[in-house]
């Protein structure tokens, strides 16, 4: 359940009339709700409103439920003025739009931005899916008075799988983060990460230079479109998206879009913002939910965390954040948290395997971290460290592949070269 509250600090919008205070609305069959924060409208079911151009367009995949059994589409329209919209779906892989006999109604609101905008997002939340399956689906809207109908291409995604039905099930995740205005070679990357089939997508944080400029985040979602149409990505945020109602409307994620846990196969992801609104809760709130969230988790066969800032780094920009250091840290050696995606350091480093300030000889007796933050950003020097595996002023990215007894990372240039980094870990 979605459960945003306060306000969102470090976005400089004024908000007029209340009409923007955020609000609440229950998503039929699916055991959750979806809450909007202050600077959005409250979500409201779509009606047959539309303008000038209902077109679907930035179409992008998340999941606020469990992700074996549900799936939400998110869009916008080429106009601002379209308040329907609707998905329609079925289990298969590249139906034709005449065979998509399952729909489920949109939801919609605005949000303020920058310039007097006010950008209009939709979403369509599928629910009781069957596990590891291939559906196909399409979004938009048909006209009951022109006779029109809008809609988006057909696209296929996968279920997350039932791996106690199913156990020897591999899943594949590809890991970003960092493109901020780079997004030529945002696109590049985004196009070879497709080629590896992944199920999921996760962001370490940075899709654009500042979150409240909305034609950066058109840029973003638009170049990766073809990836994010087809499979759910899972975002934290990063420092440049400044806690804004930009961020928080465009991504359909579990809990407060913050800090949350996510099961995708036999890996549990923990997620959190290490630039939140009040800096006192990354050794307060913070720290408590990371410890209930993998205490509650301490049974999955592989741990991941994922935020934006890392914890080990020898770039020469930012470096290791000793805060993370000090209360972060302990608590993914107590839990043994097999690896740590970060970004904001704009280069390619991995850690060799850490307890403490300490190296350890095998991935197998520490956790390795992961610096992942050249998705197009200015790239930034690096410098070897006791702590350093490996590091590269490159832009990259990385595929993990994950089986019940074996974790591999490999890496990746934007032209497909091989990243001499990365490693394999059985249990």
């Amino acid at each position: 359940m979605l459960a945003f509250v306060g306000c969102v600090k470090g976005n400089p919008i004024e908000i007029g009339s209340g009409a923007q205070d955020g609000g609440t609305i229950a998503i039929a069959n699916c055991g959750y709700s979806i809450t909007t924060r202050l600077g959005a409208e409250a979500p409201t079911l779509a009606v047959d409103a539309f303008g000038d151009d209902a077109t679907p367009r930035l179409v992008h995949l998340g999941f606020v439920g469990d992700p074996k059994t549900s799936m939400v589409a998110q869009w916008r329209t080429a106009d601002e003025v379209t308040r329907a919209g609707l998905v329609r779906y079925a289990k298969g892989a590249n139906l034709t739009a005449e065979e998509l006999t399952e729909t489920a109604p949109g939801i919609q609101f605005a949000y303020e931005s920058t310039g007097g905008e006010s950008p209009r997002m939709h979403q369509a939340h599928m629910c009781g899916l069957e596990p590891g399956t291939t559906y196909s689906y399409q979004v938009g809207a048909h006209d009951p008075v022109s006779g029109a109908s809008s809609f988006s291409p057909v696209y296929s995604f996968r279920t997350a799988p039932d791996i106690v039905a199913h156990p020897d099930t591999e899943v594949v995740i590809g890991s970003l983060g960092d493109c901020r205005n780079g997004y030529d070679i945002w696109e590049q990357l985004t196009t070879r990460v497709k080629t590896y089939d992944p199920d999921l997508v996760v962001f370490t944080g940075d899709a654009v230079t500042i979150g409240i400029t909305q034609y950066e985040w058109e840029a973003f979602l638009g170049r990766a479109e073809p990836l994010f149409a087809t499979v759910p990505v899972v975002f934290a945020h990063g420092n440049h998206e400044v806690n804004a109602v930009n961020f928080f409307s465009q991504f359909a994620q579990p809990g407060d879009q913050e800090n949350f846990g996510v099961d995708y196969g036999h890996v549990h992801l923990t997620v959190l913002n290490d630039t939140p609104a009040e800096v006192a809760d990354l050794t307060g709130k913070t720290v408590a939910f990371l410890r209930a969230d993998l205490e509650a988790s301490k049974a999955a066969t592989w741990k991941l965390a994922m935020h934006h800032q890392p914890v080990w780094s020898s770039a020469t920009a930012h470096g290791s954040n000793l805060t993370l250091q000090q209360a972060w840290q302990p608590l993914y050696d107590q839990y043994k948290v097999d690896l740590v995606l970060n970004g904001h350091d704009h280069d390619f480093e991995l850690s060799k395997p850490m307890v403490g300030q300490s190296t350890q000889s095998s991935v197998d007796k520490g956790t390795v971290y992961l610096v992942q933050g050249g998705a197009g950003a200015e790239l930034y020097d690096n410098a070897s460290q006791f702590f350093t595996q490996y590091a590269e002023k490159t832009y990259g990215a990385s595929v993990l592949h994950v089986r019940a007894n074996q974790l591999t990372l490999d890496a990746f240039r934007p032209d497909g070269s091989t990243i001499p980094a990365g490693f394999t870990k059985s249990k």
